[in-house]
């Protein structure tokens, strides 16, 4: 048998926010008979004006966030990248790194400043 995941307890701020997306879901479920595609509820859930979580302007990134990655904790990810980075940049020749996802930017401050170092810059660094 399962057991449920405790659900942590939300402040009243949150709880008011999560009633407004519970909302917004069920008036879409209403309007399309009671069925929603899985990529209509992360629509949704993800990006409603002011209601989704990354469009309702809360901090998303960093300590004071909902979550850390590993380029924000330390250089040391980008630098292990660069030494990749470089070898393939190396091996065709030159070109233009593109990140897809960046996040607060971190991978890409520190990956260009590796390789920089490294003296095998990229062409461009495109973000996606």
């Amino acid at each position: 048998m399962l057991t449920p995941l405790p659900v942590p307890p939300l402040a009243a701020d949150e709880a008011a926010h999560s009633a407004r997306v519970a909302a917004l879901v069920r008036q879409d479920l209403g309007a399309s008979d009671g069925w929603m595609p899985v990529s209509r509820f992360m629509q949704l859930a993800l990006y409603a004006p002011g209601l989704g979580y990354y469009s309702a302007g809360s901090h998303k990134l960093g300590a004071g966030g909902d979550y850390v990655t590993a380029p924000e904790l330390t250089p040391l990810f980008a630098r292990c990248m660069a030494a990749q980075v470089a070898r393939l940049l190396d091996a065709a020749g030159g070109g233009d790194v593109l990140e897809v996802g960046a996040g607060s930017g971190a991978l890409a401050g520190g990956l260009l400043e590796a390789l920089e170092g490294r003296g095998t810059a990229p062409g461009r660094y495109l973000i996606l």
